[in-house]
């Protein structure tokens, strides 16, 4: 379904004087972005082809992706944030490359980069300013396919990742970013990501504190040495660690 079509569906469903407000909380719910179907992503105003959300907040404690405590029982993983047909214009512009100390260079659209094996795993977010958000169901791409694709030079110790804008650049030794849970996500339940969540695509490291899960990536590079990321260069330790005491067994 193209944009035409997308904008001409929604807009039908707002001036419909038939239309429930439950039914358009529903759509609203399942808008959160665009749904990830099978290879590639579908428009969500079509309600035809998204599942309802199913996973729940189960625990947290504070403050927790932008909602208030309390309600973290409650909430579905779906969010609206922007018009469908805008989450297609960013997409249509975007894309990731892999490059630097590698033998293969190559540059991936969202749907090449959905097409890739994927890795769905639920795991716990810690943030450092003491809360935690348990059992996010992420979906994405382990970084370590990444860098196998890209077939890593001996010399490369470090794997930078740059932002759109650069404006929260971020980097890892290379074997934290070879670890089994160490994710490029481009979702969350079935949807792509939101806007301030890191759309089209972010780095999660479950077992380090949030600040080193930059948003918004579209360059990976290989390097000798690290680069300073945003959080590190306002005074945040570069290795992010969350204390083994935090750590939920199977939950990083």
């Amino acid at each position: 379904m193209d944009r035409q079509e997308v904008a001409r569906q929604y807009r039908a469903k707002i001036e419909s004087k038939n239309w429930s407000r439950r039914s358009l909380v529903s759509w609203l719910g399942k808008g959160c972005a665009l749904a990830l179907a099978g290879k590639g992503v579908t428009a969500c105003a079509n309600t035809t082809d998204v599942d309802e959300p199913t996973a729940r907040w189960r625990g947290c404690t504070g403050k927790g992706f932008g909602f208030e405590p309390g309600e973290c029982t409650t909430l579905s993983w779906g969010e609206r944030t922007v018009d469908p047909q805008s989450l297609e214009d960013i997409l249509a512009s975007w894309q990731l490359s892999v490059g630097g100390l590698v033998e293969n260079e190559f540059t991936l659209n969202f749907d090449q980069l959905v097409e890739l094996r994927p890795h769905n795993p639920i795991v716990d977010f810690h943030c450092v300013e003491g809360w935690s958000v348990y059992d996010v169901p992420w979906n994405g791409v382990r970084v370590g396919d990444l860098l196998d694709e890209a077939v890593v030079q001996p010399s490369a110790a470090f794997v930078n990742f740059y932002t759109i804008g650069d404006a929260y650049n971020e980097s890892l030794p290379i074997d934290v970013a070879l670890e089994r849970n160490t994710l490029l996500a481009y979702g969350v339940d079935g949807s792509t990501l939101s806007l301030r969540h890191g759309f089209p695509a972010r780095i999660v490291i479950p077992r380090l504190f949030g600040y080193k899960s930059a948003k918004y990536v579209e360059r990976v590079e290989l390097s000798e040495t690290p680069i300073q990321g945003f959080w590190v260069k306002q005074g945040y330790p570069y290795d992010g660690e969350v204390p083994a005491d935090k750590l939920r067994e199977g939950k990083y």
